[in-house]
């Protein structure tokens, strides 16, 4: 059984943070519970989740208790004047256009443009690009940031965040099995990491708050924000039990998936032994708090922060188009659609239930008067209705649906495409015959949801510097050893070459070395000691030193929007064909308009250029390379171990230098890689 929490058990400072959060909790809840320029937000929303999944329109009739009275069969609810022919289907434009916009949108993981602030940082550009790059890959987040769009389209607003991840468990792992008797197998109790690692989540829209006072594309007036989640307590307790204020938390608050009641859609959850945790950020105050059923588990600073030691929040967030230039809730793709979507249905169920009629009609034939009648006719397809005059059976002629029915339908589908910015186009149809006529049906389609995806893009610049942030903190904890025994550390410092940033030495005498995280990367150097993209993958660990790093992140649309073979090789082509007699001229001339004829079509120069064509702008060379082949640092007879520095005689405020190894050693013979064969993820505090 929990322990009682009390507040006077929190400092003078934390108690008033905890104060000071509750509130503000319940006042950013409250804000968005307003109408936001006369639209509900969350009765919006609840009607986007209703709609967006294929289904009947439900027709409503009246219904009355009938009884048996022959029979002595009880009442029941049955309904009067319905048949089951007429039309009551809603038209799957909602998912329709949202599954289009999201295939369209996301293709690929994220990649962009990284210029360094100043010359200083020039060499290490293209590791911090391929660390960002790997990080979505590592983590799989290219899911993640489709969940993001997809709420973006839906609701018009979406949200995510960026954070360090670490799953740890203890667990038994097999070490004898006895054939003979299972029973008695032996199991050794260890601790394992399942991640960590740099973690996206999307985030639901329904449990996030931002600041109220935030405006839409200004990242700098969003002060705080808050986020919810509901946690078995096994789950909570795996992430929030090493927390002295954990043992006061017990299973509670409001359980079900959303806050809001709205329409009884609240999903609740099967299992018993739930707890409702909040987490709040504030940029200003320098303040991060989870509070567990009322219960403050973590009261502590802001975790992230840039190379200047500026505080992050750890959220991202964009709006579809804009409702309001105050607001940074925007308009989604069913509200943009919603009355031009009832009508279609509207005329198209009437115009489905006409061409019904005329093709499946209604007679009247003779016979005697029922008392039961009452001379009303109600149209059904397929159905006699007695008449007084014994001698005709007549038929019900009804026209067909005319032209007019069906240019309006096709007319109130043109308006939702227009509404929505999702053309056929884009749902795949063609809409030329050659390669550039294609090109060009889709090019203009896709200005019609440029604003989107600039607004996605703008999200995930945001994402890159909070990436960035983590990389330079999360990547500079290196793996910690002690090691005693005085020939071990003599051996060990021979093989760093008595680096001082890969060891510790305390006042006690205590011996600690650091191995720092390994990474295959893309990468080798130029004769300028830049670091530059290559084909050929290589380990490399690095330190500290080359994970500073500052400079103007901009992603790329075409990272991640969806491709085509056939226009992408149309083109080509067409720029190869504006190229080529370019080559034949003298590159002082042309390399510059070339460059940038590349670039124009988004191509590497170095990929497509002549070596003579690229010239290596600000070497010096006295500089030295940040990384060195194994090989070569061998031959000079320098040290190969991963971390190690390598330094010119006589060069003392060189700078630092890294080995690079091809592979991890399968066997490893010396100290030093037996303390990298160790290593099992790429950062572990101690």
């Amino acid at each position: 059984m929990a322990e009682t929490f009390k507040e006077s058990i929190l400092t003078e400072q934390k108690l008033k943070d905890f104060t000071f959060v509750k509130a503000r909790i319940h006042d950013l809840q409250e804000f968005r519970k307003q109408q936001h320029y006369g639209t509900n937000l969350e009765s919006l929303w609840a009607e986007s989740d209703r709609e967006y999944v294929p289904h009947r329109l439900g027709t409503k009739s009246r219904r009355n208790i009938v009884s048996d009275e022959d029979k002595g069969w009880r009442g029941a609810l049955v309904s009067l004047g319905t048949s089951n022919w007429q039309s009551d289907i809603a038209q799957t434009n909602p998912y329709t256009k949202i599954q289009t916009a999201l295939s369209i949108l996301v293709d690929r993981n994220p990649s962009g443009v990284f210029l360094p602030a100043s010359k200083r940082y020039t060499a290490t550009t293209e590791l911090i690009k391929q660390l960002y790059q790997r990080s979505w890959e590592y983590s799989k987040s290219k899911n993640q940031l489709k969940l993001f769009i997809y709420n973006l389209a839906k609701y018009g607003w979406s949200a995510a965040r960026t954070y360090p991840l670490r799953i740890t468990r203890k667990v038994k792992v097999l070490e004898v099995y006895n054939q003979d008797d299972p029973e008695s197998s032996e199991y050794k109790e260890k601790e394992i990491v399942e991640f960590n690692d740099i973690f996206r989540e999307n985030l639901d829209p329904w449990n996030v708050w931002i600041d109220d006072m935030a405006r839409p594309s200004n990242q700098f007036s969003i002060r705080d924000w808050c986020w919810r989640k509901i946690y078995p307590m096994d789950a909570a307790k795996e992430e929030f039990g090493k927390y002295k204020n954990w043992k006061f938390v017990t299973p509670g608050g409001i359980t079900t998936d959303k806050v809001v009641q709205i329409n009884d859609s609240n999903k609740q959850f099967k299992e018993k032994n739930l707890v409702e945790v909040y987490f709040y950020e504030n940029r200003l105050k320098d303040l991060f708090m989870v509070i567990a059923n009322g219960i403050p588990v973590i009261i502590e600073p802001l975790p992230i922060s840039d190379a200047k030691g500026i505080k992050k929040l750890s959220l991202w967030q964009a709006y579809w188009t804009l409702r309001n230039a105050e607001s940074p809730y925007g308009i989604g793709i069913y509200e943009a659609i919603r009355y031009d979507q009832k009508m279609l249905d509207r005329i198209r169920n009437m115009t489905i239930d006409q061409l019904t009629l005329s093709i499946y009609k209604m007679f009247f034939y003779t016979g005697t008067q029922m008392l039961q009648e009452t001379g009303d006719i109600k149209i059904t397809p397929g159905v006699g209705k007695q008449v007084l005059n014994p001698r005709d059976v007549n038929w019900l002629e009804v026209p067909g649906p005319g032209q007019d029915a069906w240019l309006g339908i096709e007319r109130f589908k043109k308006d939702i495409d227009e509404s929505s910015g999702i053309s056929d186009t884009l749902e795949g149809t063609i809409t030329g015959k050659t390669a550039f006529e294609v090109a060009q049906a889709k090019e203009a389609a896709l200005k019609r949801i440029k604003s989107p995806l600039d607004n996605v893009l703008e999200a995930l610049d945001t994402e890159a510097y909070i990436t960035i942030s983590l990389i330079q903190i999360l990547y500079s904890i290196p793996e910690t050893y002690k090691i005693a025994d005085p020939n071990l550390i003599e051996d060990y410092l021979q093989e760093v070459g008595s680096d001082p940033d890969l060891y510790e030495r305390d006042e006690e005498g205590t011996f600690t070395a650091k191995v720092y995280p390994e990474f295959p990367l893309q990468l080798e150097e130029d004769e300028g000691g830049n670091l530059i993209e290559t084909g050929k993958t290589q380990f490399f660990r690095v330190k500290p030193k080359l994970m500073q790093w500052e400079g103007i992140v901009t992603v790329k649309a075409q990272s991640i929007l969806t491709g085509s073979k056939q226009v992408d090789k149309a083109l080509e082509l067409e720029m190869y064909n504006i190229l080529i007699p370019l080559l034949a001229q003298p590159p002082e001339i042309y390399a510059k308009l070339g460059k940038n004829l590349v670039r124009l079509y988004d191509k590497d120069p170095r990929d497509i250029l002549p070596d003579s064509w690229i010239a290596t702008e600000g070497q010096n060379p006295q500089d030295q390379p940040l990384f060195i082949p194994a090989a070569e640092a061998q031959a000079m007879g320098q040290p190969t171990v991963p971390g190690a520095a390598t330094q010119a005689p006589g060069a003392a405020t060189q700078a630092p230098r890294a080995a690079v190894t091809a592979e991890i050693p399968s066997r490893p013979t010396n100290l030093a890689q037996k303390l990298v064969a160790r290593i099992s993820n790429p950062f572990r505090r101690v």
